[in-house]
């Protein structure tokens, strides 16, 4: 634990969203199709909150699973990957898929080079989510 408490010189926030297949990371094994979210500032941030909203009123193609990766400006370092639940068609009546990353929350991004992106198993063609960031730059 730090003796001094980390104060925040500017609260941003990041936002990027996937339509379709053009954000789809199946393999796993490459970092293919990703979104960037939000960038690490100068002296670096620390992110805050993360969300996923389901945005269009079309039924998921399969159970999506999120993946969130930190990348360097040159590797792709997996950290997180979330079940968001089976198919889904928002309506009037039903609430699409909406969710919080609390698992993000205390991420470092140490600098500007540094980005937070994210890709979905099985986006179809008429998913569509947005992924939302807030960070604190250092």
């Amino acid at each position: 634990m730090s003796a001094a408490p980390v104060f925040f010189t500017t609260l941003r926030q990041g936002s990027a969203n996937s339509t379709g297949s053009t954000n789809s990371d199946k393999s796993r094994a490459s970092a293919n199709n990703l979104a960037t979210v939000v960038t690490g500032g100068a002296s670096g941030s620390i992110i805050q909150r993360v969300s996923v909203v389901q945005n269009v009123a079309a039924a998921s193609t399969a159970n999506n699973i999120v993946r969130a990766y930190i990348h360097d400006g040159t590797n792709f370092d997996l950290i997180l990957e979330k079940n968001m639940g089976g198919a889904v068609t928002p309506s009037a009546t039903v609430i699409g898929i909406r969710e919080t990353l609390p698992e993000l929350v205390g991420v470092k991004l140490p600098s500007s080079s540094h980005s937070l992106r994210v890709g979905f198993s099985a986006a179809g063609a008429g998913d569509s989510f947005t992924v939302r960031a807030e960070v604190g730059d250092q």
